[in-house]
This record gives structure tokens, C-alpha cells and sequence, in this order.
């Protein structure tokens, strides 16, 4: 497994320029279906309504393009509407959720309910929680045979499985080893810098700790220097655990549920390791560089920095494609990567970049186990390849340039390709023992809630620690229990 250290790290996310985007790359022709066993030969057959809820690509309700409609897109319908005049026998209805209702408010409300459409886009760590619930269909036997919507000879036309990128793939299994979500696509973090600003006060994006410290002291006295603190947190603490990767994580590969659990329940990792306490100590210095509003639930990060209140926003790759379409950006803009921890910074730090975040955290499209009651699985499995077959799935992710393909043969702007290799060929947050999705939902919200406690001088250092190390060792205790975890 090939590993990206720190130079090659810092190289591939120090991309600069208002002009960056992801390019909307033409897409080839389709192949012709091939034949497969059973039912899914992807030609004739296919009968039945397929209800599909897709989050980011539900099409906008305008394709004319405006300030509160920056990236009208509607390419799932077109492709929807290809399969439909492929499979008379087939309907594809889109549904859309309602703005009000978060999104996993919504789901656990529509299964209760029995009203889930078939197909509903959810992360993997809420699937893994709800394993027991009997919701969603693992789809290992399904991705362990051929998508016939792939030309002969290219990665997907013999196994399926074999279209998407391993290591962001992989990291979606679950507890109990299996695959839930159908990962179309990737995102990864940077810091967006007003390139204005940053030249006004005569500074350079900063690639170490201890610069990113004097960049915001030099902001202060003219802007906010920071938006928010939001996947940088994850990523000190990783720098701050490097030197227990390979006790923690002794095969270097995906950092698993299973090891990290057994990591917390063995005292390898927990909140009053001196390294907890460094992460403690270095999140809390970066506080007072944020915007006074930083914690508040609902607060407009974007909208600050568009509106040049804010020199520096942490965000997505999907920003990306936001900014390049937004007329309303009348300044230039830049991004730099998460900056390293030197030894300098901290004795536990060794001096390597920080595992960049994302992976496959964006389109994860499950199937949910109506679609068996329904009778529909064939429909449901065939249209899930059609639409990651490269051609399609090519079309729809390139439509809003706000993502990165997981998915091999989909083509991406050369700007952008060095951070795909970083996510697709490093382990990236697949390898992090300190990414708060190795930890079961209950307790990963509420040590979210405590490091907010503690960064608001609620609680002090020793009270957060003590409150998390309980979490720990619950999460730990009941997955161990739960999934025969041998932690001996």
C-alpha cells in the first residue's frame, strides 16, 4: 500500500486560485449491456417503481442559474429518465425531503414509518448503529458480481466492487464486516484563504502549527482571522497519535472499528493520555482566532467569509465548485492544507502532514429493506449500476464540480487530481484512530458536545477528560459485546 508522506501531502493540497473546479468532463458512450446470471442482466425484466432519495443531486427546482441557485443541476433525472426508456417496465421516482427536517431525523422517522423510499443516500457510521434494526441490505453479494453497464475488460465488468477506489471503499464496511452504502463519490478539507486579505498584511498560507498561529495573530488587528474549527480538530489529534499507529493500528492499513475499540477498552487510547491532553491544549489555543459565533447551531460560516468578514473558512472540496459559480465572489481566493504539527509545536508530534479528511463521505446511497417487502431488489441493484457505470456517474458528479469521483474512469479537472490520489492511494481519515466516525453515534455526539463544553470554558480540561473517558469505555464495552471483538 502506497504511502504520501508530508512533502507530497503538503504539494497536493496547497492549490491556489479563484479558478479552481472541478471540469465537467465529457462522457463516453455507453457500452452495451453484457449478460449476467439471473435477473440483473440489466436489459429486459426490470419492472416496478423505484423510489430514490439522493440528497446533493436531488435536481434543483430551477435550472436557471442565480444567487440562491448557484448550481442548478438535474443530470439523476436525465440519467432516471435514460433508464426509464431503457426498462419500459421500470419507474424511477425522485423524492425530495423536506428542507425543514434534518436528514437523519428524517430517515429514522420514514423507517419507522415504512415510507423509506428504496434507495436513500445515509452515512455509514448512522448504518452502522441501526445494523440490529433490520433497515438496510448489505450489498456484498450484490457488489461480487459484474455490473453489466461496464465495458468488457474495465475495472467493475467482472465484480462490481472493483469500480470503486479500495481504501475509501474498504473503510465503509461495517461492524460486522459488511458493505451498506454504495460510495459514488469523495470529498476532502481545505482551508479557504481571501488571497486579498492575506496579500494586504503581507502574509503567506502557513503549512506548519506554528504558522497558522502567526498568520491569525497577524489578522487580528484587520478581520476574524478564522471562520470555525471543524476537521483540523480531528486532524491534531491524529498528528498528536502518530506515534501509536503502528501499536494501535499494527497493520497500517484502514484503522478498523474493531481495533480502535480495542484500543480504547486496552487504555491505548483514551482522554488522559498525555497526547489527549496535548490535543486538549492545542485545539484550545486556535479558539480565540474563531468567529464569536463559532459555536452557535445554524451559523453562516460561508456567507461570513463571502462577505469578506472572515479571512480564513475550513471547508469541502465541494466549496470548490460553490465559489467558481457564485457571482457574488468579487475577490480572489486560495486554499491551503491543514498545517502540520512540527516537533516544535509539540514533543508528540513528528513532523509528518496531517491525514487529510474525506473519503467516502458524500454520496452513500443504501438500499433499505422495503426494497425486499417491495419485491424490487433486482430493479433496485440494477439501477444502482447503471448509475455508477463511469459514463453516468461521470455526468451527474461533474455537473456541480463539488465532489470527487470514487468511482474509477470518471475523469477529473488536472487542478484536482493530485487530492485524489491523496485520498484514494494515503489512507487518509480511513486511517485515523482519532476520526470521530470510528466511535458508535451516541457517544461521538456527546464528546462532540464536551470538546465544545471545553473549548467555551464550561468545563475544565480534567472534567472533559473525565466525562470522555466514560464514553470511551461505554462505546467500547458495548461494540466489543456486541460484535465478539477479540481484544486479548
Amino acid at each position: 500500500m502506497k504511502k504520501l508522506s508530508r512533502r507530497s501531502f503538503l504539494q497536493s493540497m496547497s492549490m491556489a486560485g479563484a479558478g479552481v473546479a472541478l471540469a465537467a468532463c465529457a462522457a463516453p458512450a455507453a457500452p452495451a449491456a453484457q449478460e449476467s446470471d439471473g435477473e440483473m442482466d440489466g436489459g429486459d425484466g426490470m419492472t416496478g417503481n423505484l423510489q430514490i432519495w439522493v440528497q446533493h443531486y436531488t435536481p434543483t427546482e430551477s435550472m436557471e442559474q442565480g444567487p440562491n441557485n448557484p448550481l442548478p443541476h438535474n443530470m439523476i433525472q436525465v440519467i432516471s429518465d435514460e433508464y426509464m426508456a431503457d426498462h419500459p417496465g421500470a419507474t424511477v421516482e425522485i423524492i425530495r425531503k423536506p428542507d425543514n427536517l434534518a436528514s437523519h431525523e428524517w430517515i429514522v422517522t420514514q423507517q419507522a414509518g415504512g415510507t423509506i423510499p428504496h434507495i436513500v443516500w445515509t452515512h455509514s457510521f448512522w448504518v452502522q448503529d441501526e445494523i440490529d434494526k433490520n433497515w438496510w441490505i448489505p450489498l456484498d453479494p450484490f457488489f461480487e458480481q459484474p455490473n453489466p453497464y461496464v465495458a468488457a475488460g474495465d475495472p467493475g465488468s467482472e465484480r462490481w466492487l472493483d469500480q470503486f477506489y479500495e481504501i475509501p471503499t474498504e473503510a465503509k464496511r461495517g461492524p460486522d464486516g459488511k458493505h451498506y452504502v454504495v460510495p459514488i463519490d469523495l470529498v476532502t478539507t481545505f482551508f479557504f484563504f481571501n488571497q486579498n486579505v492575506f496579500d494586504e498584511v503581507g502574509l503567506s498560507a502557513p503549512s506548519t502549527y506554528g504558522e497558522w498561529i502567526e498568520v491569525q495573530e497577524a489578522l487580528q488587528d484587520t478581520i476574524i482571522p478564522n471562520a470555525r474549527l471543524a476537521w483540523y480538530q480531528s486532524q491534531v489529534g491524529a498528528m498528536l497519535y502518530a506515534k501509536k499507529d503502528d501499536i494501535i493500528n499494527a497493520d497500517g492499513g484502514v484503522a478498523s472499528l474493531e481495533e480502535v475499540g480495542c484500543a480504547m477498552k486496552n487504555g491505548l487510547y483514551t482522554a488522559s493520555d498525555p497526547e489527549y491532553g496535548e490535543w486538549f491544549r492545542l485545539v484550545k489555543q486556535l479558539i480565540p482566532y474563531l468567529a464569536p459565533d463559532w459555536a452557535a447551531e445554524g451559523a453562516d460560516f460561508n456567507r461570513k467569509f463571502l462577505q469578506k468578514d472572515v479571512a480564513v473558512y475550513e471547508d469541502g472540496s465541494w466549496r470548490f465548485g460553490y465559489l467558481k459559480a457564485d457571482p457574488l465572489v468579487d475577490f480572489e481566493w486560495s486554499t491551503f492544507y491543514a498545517p502540520t504539527i512540527t516537533e516544535a509545536d509539540s514533543p508528540y508530534a513528528i513532523g509528518e502532514a496531517a491525514p487529510p479528511i474525506g473519503g467516502a463521505t458524500a454520496a452513500q446511497w443504501a438500499m433499505a429493506t422495503k426494497t425486499e417487502r417491495d419485491g424490487i431488489v433486482p430493479l433496485a441493484v440494477d439501477f444502482l449500476r447503471y448509475v455508477t457505470a463511469p459514463q453516468n456517474a461521470g455526468r451527474m458528479i461533474a455537473e456541480t464540480g463539488t465532489f470527487l469521483p470514487n468511482i474509477k474512469g470518471v475523469d477529473v479537472n488536472p487542478d484536482l487530481r493530485e487530492p485524489l490520489r491523496a485520498i484514494t492511494e494515503g489512507l487518509g481519515e480511513a486511517g485515523m484512530v482519532t476520526y470521530p466516525d470510528k466511535i458508535g453515534t451516541e457517544q461521538r455526539e456527546k464528546i462532540a458536545a464536551i470538546w465544545t463544553d471545553f473549548k467555551l470554558d464550561v468545563v475544565t480540561q480534567d472534567e472533559a477528560a473525565e466525562q470522555i473517558n466514560e464514553l470511551l469505555l461505554e462505546y467500547a464495552d458495548e461494540a466489543i459485546e456486541k460484535n465478539g471483538w477479540d481484544c486479548s
